[in-house]
Parts: structure tokens; sequence; C-alpha cells
């Protein structure tokens, strides 16, 4: 009897070990130009703040971020360097972001340009997420 109870407490030590406390997620980026500038990809947890950021290379459309914490997350990009210009010829990083407008097709239909907020789980991958509004992603949820 004391074996066995040994054996059922190592166990669920070794299986409790074992589970995953975070998940993965994989996305693409778009950009509205013959090629995508090499940009810095940001999740953001929306309950801790945490930012967790990932380099990609110029013309690197896939991302993959792995070990993310489970929870609710908003996905946004800058330019690493400038390339937009305003209307004085001041130029600025560009951002961008996975927001509302995106699922909707980013038509001029699409009016609502707010980040979208998606779940992570434990031991799950989150796909699709999918940074491709340069048009007017609202960032006042995103680095700021």
């Amino acid at each position: 009897m004391k074996n066995s109870l040994t054996f059922l407490f190592l166990s669920a030590i070794i299986l409790s070990s074992c589970s995953s406390t975070s998940g993965t997620v994989r996305g693409t980026v778009c950009y509205p130009s013959e090629y995508i500038p090499a940009m810095n990809i940001y999740l953001k947890n929306k309950e801790t703040n945490k930012i967790y950021s990932l380099d990609i290379k110029e013309n690197q459309k896939p991302f993959k971020f792995k070990k993310v914490p489970a929870g609710n997350y908003i996905a946004f990009a800058y330019t690493v360097q400038e390339i937009s210009t305003d209307d004085n010829n001041k130029t600025s990083i560009a951002n961008g972001g996975y927001t509302h407008a995106v699922p909707c097709g980013l038509t001029v239909d699409c009016k609502d340009h707010s980040l979208l907020v998606f779940k992570v789980e434990n031991g799950k991958t989150t796909k699709n997420i999918q940074i491709c509004d340069w048009f007017g992603a609202i960032m006042k949820d995103g680095y700021n």
C-alpha cells in the first residue's frame, strides 16, 4: 500500500510538470508595398500588459511566438526604419496591427480599426494572426 501511494504521488508530480503553461502564436505579416520591410512584432497581454517581441526580416511573412503564457492578447508591429512620410515631409516608422478590419477583409466598408483581442491557451497554437492593417490601426492599446 505504501509503495502504491508513493507511486501515485510521484506520478502526479511528473504529470503536473509535463503540462504546458504556455501556448504558441502563429501568423503572417502583410504590408501595402512590393516588399515587406524589416519590423518588430509585438504581442501584448491585456491583463498583465507584458509585451513579447519578435524581429522580422525584410520580406518575411510568417512569424511564430513560442512559449507565450495563456491569456488575452493583441498583436501589432512597427517598422524598423522610418518609411512613412506625412504631408510636411516628416518621416516616421509605420505601425500596423491585427485589427477588426482584417477579418472584415480590409475593404472601405471595414470601419473598425481597433486591435482585435485573441486568446492564447496552454498547450495550444493560436493561428491566423494577420498583422495586415497599416491604414488606420488604432494603436492606443499598443506599445505606447
